[in-house]
């Protein structure tokens, strides 16, 4: 049921309903796991760090809980941790899907620090893994874009629009392409 209502972007109500779960079968990994996922994507970044934590006592190799501590950490504008957690999750390449955040992760803490080779290269990794995450094509665009690529940025962005014009991301690329021909300034913020 909390997975269920994650999907359908009722944070609150999942939350209840892994609380519960959690309360009739404590320590269930998978429900802890997925009550931090909810608290995340509701941003209270403490208690889903918390839920993290304890999943990661029990299953060090966990390496979505990894990337979730990766990504509240970059959130909340850890770097050096961020770095850490999504390296690792990296290495333990035991889940495609969180290598493949984690790869997109990592390119935007370096994004952030304005390392945009670094950006460039862990987002160029990130559309090879999963060419269908267009905001991995949004960010590169940036990336390339702010470390003075501005033409492969261009190209990039309308890759991104092309590959599903209908994604919410894809139409961000788009507004990416009218500011560039427009002669606008590009956000230097990955997360706005």
């Amino acid at each position: 049921k909390g997975w269920s209502l994650i999907s359908l972007g009722d944070y609150t109500g999942a939350i209840q309903a892994l609380d519960k779960a959690l309360t009739l079968s404590p320590g269930a990994v998978q429900a802890q796991s997925l009550l931090g996922w909810a608290q995340m994507l509701d941003e209270d970044y403490d208690e889903a760090l918390g839920n993290f934590s304890k999943v990661l006592m029990k299953e060090p190799a966990n390496a979505l809980a990894r990337i979730n501590v990766g990504y509240i950490c970059l959130k909340k504008g850890i770097f050096g941790e961020a770095i850490e957690h999504l390296s690792k999750a990296i290495r333990l390449d035991n889940d495609r899907k969180a290598t493949l955040y984690a790869h997109y992760y990592l390119g935007l803490v370096y994004l952030e620090r304005e390392m945009y080779e670094d950006a460039q290269s862990f987002l160029r990794k990130t559309l090879k893994l999963g060419p269908n995450l267009i905001e991995a094509y949004f960010e590169l665009g940036r990336a390339l874009w702010l470390g003075g690529e501005r033409d492969e940025a261009v190209r990039v962005w309308t890759d991104g629009y092309k590959a599903n014009k209908f994604n919410p991301w894809a139409k961000r690329c788009q507004e990416m392409l009218d500011v560039a021909s427009a002669g606008g300034e590009v956000p230097r913020s990955p997360l706005a």
